[in-house]
């Protein structure tokens, strides 16, 4: 695996593994979520980006790359990653993770672009997963079904 492969590789795993603590810490501390709709989606979707994450960590030991999911590493986009101290608003949680998914969603597209054979394979099921769940994010709240588990 060439150097800029193996970079986007890794860049993909700590966007991944970015998102769960995201959407942990967002569920943790969610008011105002009739029925808990976004909390369980958040518990589906944490769960969907760790899931991805190992795929992404067992292609890059697969090509005999060590798999960087180090906090000291994941400290590094703690700009990109924000969220405001204290209990979070459902519409304000709903736009704060969409806002951060979208900008995975770019990434994961930009990144099948330059990819090739399983590489690129794994990427367009990543991708389309993540915009799958974008998508979800951004139907009108309460609309029934809009925040399925996937």
């Amino acid at each position: 695996m060439d150097h800029r492969a193996e970079d986007d590789l890794q860049r993909q795993l700590r966007d991944l593994l970015d998102l769960a603590v995201v959407g942990d810490h967002v569920r943790w501390t969610l008011t105002d979520d009739p029925g808990d709709e976004l909390a369980q989606w958040l518990a589906a979707a944490s769960n969907a980006w760790r899931a991805w994450a190992e795929q992404v960590a067992g292609r890059l030991a697969a090509s005999g790359i060590p798999p960087d999911g180090r906090v000291r590493s994941l400290a590094k986009d703690i700009p990109l990653y924000w969220v405001p101290d204290g209990w979070i608003e459902g519409g304000a949680a709903r736009r704060l993770v969409a806002e951060r998914l979208s900008t995975v969603c770019e990434w994961t597209r930009y990144r099948r672009t330059q990819s090739v054979g399983a590489r690129a394979e794994l990427l367009d099921v990543i991708g389309s997963g993540l915009e799958a769940q974008l998508l979800a994010l951004r139907a009108p709240a309460g609309r029934a079904g809009a925040l399925s588990a996937r």
